[in-house]
């Protein structure tokens, strides 16, 4: 295996190349979990990986509560399935409140005042799904110091209690709802059986990858990774490349690097899943390498897109930049596409 087989087999097991679901829940449970912060951006990181989806057909995916928005893993907002919120969170949230204990201490949020404005904010939802403004209406009206900052802090307390989640969308605001309302119950399990469940799903749906690549991504104690390694011995293969220890599912299928151009979002788990390679902006990546930027700007039937790439783009890449433009704004459902580059 070389840098090119990772680069490949990557963009296999992240399903950018083969697009192997139909439906974006199943892309979701398969990955665990991806970035959400940029919610435009996050639903085309899965319509990179749908097949047929459409940017209305994930956001009624999020608002029947196929799939979920919180804070998980990292003090960011990520999708996640139903069926694994709870248990994701019973794993990783007691890391996160470890991180935001400095900053409720600079923020004057004490003990007293998180448990209450969850009693709060759990009455307030179970009349129905609550947008940002009504809980801080709520909140004020209980003599909760509220303002931008500490509303944030108080709503991730309550998501990272397992008490409150995404809801449906509300024109173009979003929502809260009880976290009952939307997820399952599960059967309680052990920690090293979660920690084996996370360490599996990270490895198989973006291996080839390093242990430090998994532990920037999941941010939990090196002590834990090392169990979830254990584990998953019999799952996983590792092999060295350049140096560096990649683990991933010997099973996958080796194929051929065929000619590939993608458009990829901002903060797509093509780069935030691994060490050292955060990419903030949207990319142009050309068999599998980040090639360039790109920009989109949005009229009613129009989508105009925009290329910055130092690489000279022939015949056959414009071509592959053209279908690519087109595919994005079939995703919008745009009936016009143009295309420039710089």
């Amino acid at each position: 295996m070389n840098s090119q087989d990772i680069l490949y087999r990557r963009l296999i097991n992240q399903q950018i190349a083969g697009e192997g679901f139909t439906e974006p829940a199943g892309l979701i449970q398969w990955m665990g979990c991806i970035r959400a912060a940029d919610f435009a951006a996050a639903k085309w990181a899965i319509g990179n990986r749908v097949a047929g989806s459409t940017d209305k057909i994930i956001e009624d995916a999020f608002s029947e509560g196929h799939i979920l928005r919180t804070h998980i893993l990292q003090p960011e907002w990520h999708f996640i399935s139903p069926v694994d919120i709870r248990w994701m969170l019973a794993l990783t949230s007691p890391r996160l409140r470890a991180f935001n204990k400095g900053i409720y201490h600079t923020l004057g949020i004490d003990a007293a005042i998180l448990k209450k404005s969850k009693r709060i904010i759990a009455r307030a939802l179970e009349k129905g799904q609550q947008t940002r403004a009504q809980l801080w209406n709520v909140l004020k009206k209980e003599h909760i110091h509220v303002d931008e900052l500490r509303m944030g802090w108080l709503l991730m307390d309550a998501e990272l209690d397992g008490l409150i989640c995404s809801g449906g969308m509300e024109g173009y605001q979003f929502t809260y709802a009880l976290l009952d309302q939307r997820a399952p119950m599960i059967q309680s399990r052990g920690r090293e059986e979660l920690l084996a469940e996370l360490t599996r799903r990270y490895f198989l749906s973006r291996g080839p990858a390093t242990v430090r690549d998994f532990s920037g991504w999941c941010g939990l104690r090196i002590t834990d990774i090392k169990v979830g390694m254990e584990l998953n011995k019999q799952w996983l293969a590792s092999e060295v490349v350049d140096g560096q220890v990649y683990w991933f599912d010997p099973s996958g299928n080796v194929m051929d690097h065929p000619s590939s151009l993608l458009l990829l979002p901002a903060l797509d788990e093509w780069t935030m899943a691994y060490s050292g390679n955060s990419f903030f902006k949207p990319m142009l990546v050309i068999d599998g390498q980040i090639s360039g930027t790109w920009t989109a700007a949005l009229e009613k039937n129009t989508v105009t897109i925009d290329v910055t790439t130092p690489v000279k783009v022939n015949g056959a890449l414009q071509g592959a930049l053209q279908r690519q433009t087109e595919r994005y704004s079939g995703f919008l459902e745009r009936r016009d596409v143009v295309l420039t580059l710089d």
